[in-house]
């Protein structure tokens, strides 16, 4: 990753669906610059969206992280220290 990258939170919306109801509605996070890079990346190389992935996270029953924030961002991170795992092997 881009190391001049700027390391500011950034707010944004995304949708979640929500597992109750089954619709979607929108929510805002907040991550570093370089987390939403990374997020980026791991959405291109996995072929889906930020939506899908964040949605992912939020369901996703393993994860016990307070926030949503939070649950995404060790989700992240998560990612790449699983890749840095497969690569140490």
């Amino acid at each position: 990753m881009d190391s001049q990258i700027n390391q500011t939170l950034i707010n944004r919306n995304i949708s979640i669906v929500d597992p109750v109801s089954g619709e979607n509605h929108r929510t805002s996070i907040r991550l570093e610059e370089i987390e939403w890079a990374a997020l980026r990346k791991i959405c291109n190389r996995e072929n889906i969206s930020i939506n899908e992935f964040c949605c992912k996270v939020d369901r996703d029953e393993n994860r016990r992280e307070h926030s949503r924030t939070s649950r995404i961002r060790s989700a992240i991170l998560d990612h790449f220290l699983s890749q840095s795992k497969t690569l140490d092997s």
